[in-house]
């Protein structure tokens, strides 16, 4: 009888403890599914205040809306003497560099003012041949605008008076890039398929930009077109409604 007794006692306390723990309380679901509410309210509320566009992204090469002086060795000649050091401000009629030849020693000057670029490697000592680029300089107050390229698959979506993000290849860590916009895209494609498209630089916000940057005619850079602008709650609706199709 005791054995039953026992076995009757430890049904009961174990129906107790099942009870209790298959029973939360109360103010557990109170509380649980206002934290969760919570949360999903804060996550929709920074995500629909992170931008966050689509873009296309493609590479872009800026040239000088005014072409570039370059500096030519007339004769045969031996390069004695660089004065200048490279991406440096020159005025029209600076001394850039001493030369050796048949005539003498000749003085390669500047003929316009600017910034003056090194056309290529070049050393003191070094042999030149007649009609070779030394030195190139760009106008002090020239403008850029971009070459961009756009692939094929990609070109319905670019229309002119769109926004694209210009990041220099060559720039330092924490530069800034350029802005610009779409000026006209190229009607006919390119062998490969691809397209151009011209990008206007002629926000006064690029003045300070380009001078910080150093941007040199012919600079390549990687550029995204933001075809669309949109929230980071905009972009995950969107995925979600493409994975249910």
């Amino acid at each position: 009888m005791e054995e039953e007794k026992i076995v009757i006692e430890e049904t009961v306390h174990t129906e107790e403890i099942q009870d209790i723990i298959g029973t939360p309380p109360r103010w557990l679901y109170r509380w649980g599914i206002t934290v969760v509410l919570i949360i999903a309210v804060l996550c929709i509320l920074v995500s629909s205040a992170i931008n966050y566009p689509e873009v296309i992204k493609t590479r872009l090469q800026i040239l000088s809306t005014c072409q570039p002086d370059s500096i030519v060795c007339k004769d045969a000649e031996s390069l004695t003497k660089i004065l200048v050091p490279n991406d440096s401000w020159v005025t029209k009629g600076d001394t850039l560099a001493l030369t050796a030849g048949a005539t003498g020693i000749l003085a390669i000057r500047a003929d316009v003012s600017g910034k003056l670029s090194y056309a290529g490697i070049i050393h003191e000592n070094e042999e030149l041949a007649p009609g070779e680029r030394v030195f190139v300089i760009t106008a002090k107050n020239t403008g850029f605008y971009g070459r961009m390229i756009i692939p094929g698959n990609e070109v319905h979506k670019v229309i002119p008076g769109q926004n694209v993000l210009v990041k220099l290849r060559d720039a330092e860590e924490g530069k800034p890039g350029l802005t610009g916009i779409i000026k006209y895209v190229v009607n006919d494609a390119a062998k490969n398929g691809d397209y151009l498209a011209e990008v206007d630089f002629s926000d006064p916000k690029n003045t300070h930009t380009t001078n910080q940057l150093s941007v040199r005619n012919e600079t390549m850079a990687d550029a995204e077109i933001i075809i669309a602008k949109a929230t980071l709650l905009h972009r995950l609706v969107q995925s979600l409604i493409k994975g249910t199709k």
